[in-house]
């Protein structure tokens, strides 16, 4: 029987890792800098050991406060989710600012674009 190649169960596991650590830093983290954290995607290694969590934070906040809180508080999300999902082995969580475009650049960059579209008509 083929499985299908397009929905591994690292997929799966990290979809359930991301769902349950936004829940529980938004409902609840002690931490202010972490309840105003955004969880953008998890990535799981094939062998289901290794996390990489991506997160955003609000404009203004300081990247590298928010990253020594998440490693001081690694050991309490992990066990978070050792208490909420069911899996053999709960991966090592590292943390990492996801850099990527935010919706506000690129809402600035279409009508940038845009307006200088209809500069040239």
């Amino acid at each position: 029987m083929k499985r299908n190649p397009g929905f591994r169960r690292a997929d799966r596991v990290s979809a359930e890792i991301h769902e349950v650590l936004a829940m529980v830093l938004s409902r609840y983290s002690r931490e202010p800098l972490l309840s105003r954290a955004t969880i953008t995607r998890v990535t799981l290694s094939g062998d289901l050991r290794n996390a990489s969590v991506y997160y955003r934070l609000y404009p203004g906040e300081d990247p590298a406060l928010c990253q020594e809180a998440f490693e001081r508080h690694r050991g309490g999300l992990r066990k978070e989710l050792a208490s909420r999902i069911r899996i053999k082995y709960i991966p090592a969580l590292t943390f990492h600012l996801d850099a990527g475009e935010t919706d506000l650049d690129r809402i600035e960059r279409l009508l940038a674009n845009q307006n200088a579209e209809d500069d040239e008509e």
